[in-house]
C-alpha cells in the first residue's frame, strides 16, 4: 500500500473511483438536493474528510509522487445500507461482476512505484475490498454496465448519461481477463471513450451537462490508468477551465486493490483574474467528495449479499 514521504500525508477513509471517474468541478462544491438518507451518508464522508487522523501506508516501501493527498481504508467508512433496498443493492452488486480467480493470493513481486504516473495536483488513495481484475472489468469492459448504471447513475446521481464505448478496434475485449492469442495488453493504450451526463442542480446552480473524454494511458497486470478531460461549459466560469482527472488502480492481492484518484484544473486561456484559487479550492473539495462517494458505493456493493 502506498506510502507518502516527506511533505505528503494520508488520511484514512475509504474512498470513486474512478471513477472514477470522474472529474467534477468547483460547481460540485454546491451540493445537490438529496434525500435524507443520502445526505446522512454524505455527512459521514464529510466528517471523516475533515478529521485529523493520519496514517502512513506503503507500496513497495516507496512514495507516490504528486500533489497533496489523502488515504482512505474500507474499514474507515460505513455506508448506511438502508439507503438501498435489498433488490436494488443485489442488482448493483451483480453489476460489479463475479469474483475473479486471478485476484486470489498475495502479490509476490512488489510493484515498482516508479512505474506509476505522478499524481495530479489534488489526490486521494482508496483501498478497495475488490480484486484488481474484477475492478478492471467492471470499470472498463464494454460488456459491463457497472460504471454507467452503478457509479454515474446511482452513486453520483447523474442523469441523461450517454457513452460511446471504447473507440478502438479492440474495444470489445478491453477489460476482459481472457484475451485472444494475438492481442496484448499494450494494444489498448490510447483507446478513448466519450461520455456526457447531467449533473444534479445545487442551491445556486442549475442542473448542467458535463462532457468527458476518457483515455487509457496504462494497462497491464499490475495496474491500469485512465485519464479524463471534462468540460462543463454551462457552470459558472465553466468556459474558462477544464478538469483533468486521473484514476490509477493498482493490484494489491487477496481480492483487494488500491485506487489512486487525482485532479487538477487547466486554464487554457490563463486563469480568470481573482478566481483561479477559488476554482481550484472548489475542484479539490468537489472531486474528493466525488471519489469518496464512488469508493463508498463500491464497498457497499462488494460487501453486501456475499458479492
Amino acid at each position: 500500500m502506498p506510502k507518502k514521504k516527506g511533505s505528503y500525508s494520508y488520511v484514512y477513509f475509504m474512498i470513486p473511483l474512478a471513477v472514477a471517474v470522474i472529474p467534477i468541478l468547483f460547481a460540485k462544491e454546491i451540493l445537490a438536493e438529496e434525500d435524507e438518507c443520502v445526505q446522512e451518508n454524505n455527512l459521514k464522508m464529510a466528517e471523516f474528510y475533515l478529521s485529523d487522523r493520519t496514517l502512513d501506508t506503503s507500496l513497495a516501501e516507496s512514495s507516490i509522487s504528486g500533489g497533496s493527498s489523502l488515504t482512505s481504508s474500507f474499514d474507515d467508512l460505513s455506508v448506511d445500507e438502508t439507503c438501498y433496498d435489498e433488490v436494488s443493492l443485489t442488482q448493483l452488486c451483480h453489476l460489479l461482476g463475479p469474483v475473479q480467480e486471478m485476484d486470489g493470493g498475495h502479490v509476490t513481486t512488489a510493484i515498482d512505484e516508479a512505474r506509476l504516473p505522478p499524481n495530479l495536483e489534488f489526490s486521494t488513495v482508496i483501498e478497495l475490498p475488490v480484486g484488481y481484475y474484477r475492478t478492471r472489468k467492471a470499470f472498463l469492459s464494454n460488456s459491463s454496465s457497472f460504471w454507467k448504471e452503478s457509479i454515474l447513475k446511482r452513486a453520483l446521481n447523474y442523469e441523461d448519461i450517454e457513452t460511446s464505448g471504447w473507440k478502438h478496434h479492440l474495444g470489445d475485449v478491453i477489460g476482459e481477463t481472457n484475451l485472444p492469442r494475438n492481442v496484448k495488453d499494450k494494444d489498448f493504450i490510447g483507446a478513448t471513450r466519450e461520455t456526457s451526463y447531467r449533473m444534479p442542480a445545487g442551491r445556486l446552480v442549475a442542473s448542467s451537462m458535463a462532457y468527458e473524454q476518457c483515455t487509457i494511458s496504462e494497462y497491464n497486470d499490475d495496474f491500469f490508468v485512465i485519464k479524463m478531460v471534462t468540460k462543463t461549459p454551462h457552470v459558472p466560469f465553466g468556459s474558462k477551465f477544464i478538469a483533468h482527472t486521473q484514476i490509477v488502480v493498482v493490484r494489491d492481492g487477496n481480492n483487494k486493490c488500491l485506487m489512486i484518484c487525482s485532479v487538477e484544473a487547466e486554464f487554457p486561456n490563463g486563469p480568470p483574474l481573482g478566481m483561479s484559487g477559488q476554482i481550484k479550492k472548489g475542484m479539490k473539495k468537489g472531486t474528493i467528495e466525488m471519489f469518496q462517494k464512488i469508493g463508498a458505493h463500491i464497498i457497499s456493493c462488494a460487501t453486501s449479499y456475499g458479492c
